[in-house]
């Protein structure tokens, strides 16, 4: 449980917390993103039609894995750290308020 009495972390933790987790969901982003791009490359290559070679997942997967890994490392980082910043807003606001 947490003290509602208790103040926040320091902006030097916030800092060192918000480049680990930007580091960390850029690597993240970056594979699943990869990963969603060739699912959505094997469905553009079923209504499309094309057959891929044998071993490969799609038709030009690799088009397909290379912006969605580019989507997801930028995106995953950005939409977490909005996250965390609102939330630690909320906090400072509401350590204000309680006197």
């Amino acid at each position: 449980m947490s003290d509602k009495g208790a103040p926040g972390p320091a902006s030097e933790d916030r800092t060192g917390r918000n480049i680990g987790v930007g580091c960390f969901t850029f690597f993240i982003g970056t594979v699943s993103g990869a990963m969603s791009g060739v699912g959505i490359g094997k469905l553009m290559g079923f209504f499309n039609r094309c057959t891929p070679e044998p071993g490969l997942p799609a038709c030009e997967w690799w088009v397909y894995a290379g912006w969605g890994a580019a989507i997801g490392a930028v995106t995953l980082p950005v939409f977490t750290l909005w996250r965390l910043r609102r939330r630690d807003r909320a906090e400072d606001a509401a350590s204000m308020y309680r006197g």
